[in-house]
């Protein structure tokens, strides 16, 4: 999605997204997460 939004001049929007995944990786522990799981928390981050 961040690469995408780049593409179409979304550059701030972007960034968001990468570093909520950056965090989520760095904060997420080694607990298997499902998909939605994933999806759920960096949904979170990304909207503070």
């Amino acid at each position: 999605v961040a690469l995408l939004l780049r593409h179409l001049g979304y550059a701030p929007q972007a960034a968001r997204i990468e570093e909520a995944v950056a965090a989520d990786l760095e904060a997420r522990g080694e607990a298997p997460r499902s998909t939605d799981e994933i999806g759920d928390a960096l949904a979170a981050r990304v909207a503070g």
